[in-house]
């Protein structure tokens, strides 16, 4: 147990060295496969964001009926009555105009444009609830109410909270699907590297196997190689994430600061982020195992041997 314990700390080490030894060519490796990692991280950072924001939007399906701007509070009840009436209207909530100004002002940054005012410029307004959702219904309803003595508009506000939804569901199946191109990439990447490696320490490597090394030996510290590259890489390919989620938030809040809307970024969770460094360094683990397995069948080729085990 200590042997092989002893074995696998010296080739951890060995693979630590030869990382460090060449410091420009593991950096661009590193780069690379980082590059190819955070693309789908921020791509999820994104599809995170808006499904916070989709969270929060009402998507249940009703319309907005707004009344004409001079419409008096009699008139409003008739529509009111007209509204409730009809069997399609689950639920109807009057909004009066002195209210929509007062909410106006609390959740915008023109209180001071709306109190110059003469008058209040906002008509008194329902939301009515639909019992049916399909969209051949929602049109035949928009057009009924439409016709409503004293009703100026009628609109369906949730139909693009709807759509929103519907691109964020279709988003996360997408990501899924790249995740696993990108791990396809990385193991492409993590492999060819290993490769390289190996064929430098050609020599070395059957020396070693005269003596009496095994392929498992041979393996060892190229493991531990791809280990250390997948690990690196995740690392940078989060920082970088995180680095530029924090810029766009920078940018997004700047943009929207005179907006009554606030949008956040959601970055990954820490749970997710190990996942994120776990998952790649089992990918260059992976992709070193096979690499080193198929170089010693071409070495042992060569030879025309069969290589240990």
């Amino acid at each position: 147990m200590r042997l092989a314990l002893r074995l696998h700390v010296q080739a951890a080490a060995a693979a630590l060295a030869r990382l460090a030894s060449q410091p420009a060519a593991t950096f661009a490796a590193v780069l690379v496969i980082a590059v190819a990692i955070a693309l789908p991280l921020l791509a999820g950072v994104v599809l995170r964001s808006l499904a916070a924001v989709t969270a929060g939007l009402d998507t249940d399906p009703h319309l907005n009926v707004y009344l004409a701007v001079d419409a008096t509070v009699e008139e409003a009840r008739r529509v009111e009555s007209a509204l409730r009436a009809h069997p399609d209207a689950a639920a109807v909530r009057f909004i009066p105009r002195e209210k929509a100004l007062e909410e106006l002002k609390a959740t915008t940054h023109l209180a001071e444009l709306l109190a110059s005012l003469d008058r209040n410029p906002l008509p008194h307004a329902f939301t009515v609830r639909t019992r049916s959702t399909q969209p051949e219904r929602i049109r035949e309803l928009r057009a009924t109410w439409q016709a409503l003595p004293r009703v100026d508009q009628v609109v369906a506000d949730f139909e693009w909270s709807e759509k929103l939804a519907g691109w964020v569901r279709f988003g996360n199946r997408a990501l899924g699907a790249a995740l696993a191109a990108l791990a396809l990439a990385v193991l492409f990447i993590i492999g060819h590297l290993v490769r390289l490696q190996i064929l430098t320490q050609r020599d070395e490597i059957e020396v070693s196997q005269l003596i009496g090394a095994t392929a498992a030996d041979v393996r060892r510290p190229f493991l531990y190689h791809g280990i250390a590259q997948g690990f690196l890489a995740a690392g940078v390919a989060l920082g970088v994430t995180g680095g530029l989620s924090a810029w766009f938030e920078y940018e997004l809040r700047a943009l929207t600061s005179s907006y009554a809307t606030e949008l956040k970024v959601i970055f990954i969770d820490p749970l997710t982020m190990m996942g994120v460094l776990v998952a790649t360094a089992l990918l260059g683990w992976l992709a070193a195992w096979i690499s080193v397995g198929r170089e010693l069948r071409r070495f042992a080729g060569s030879r025309g041997n069969r290589p240990p085990v």
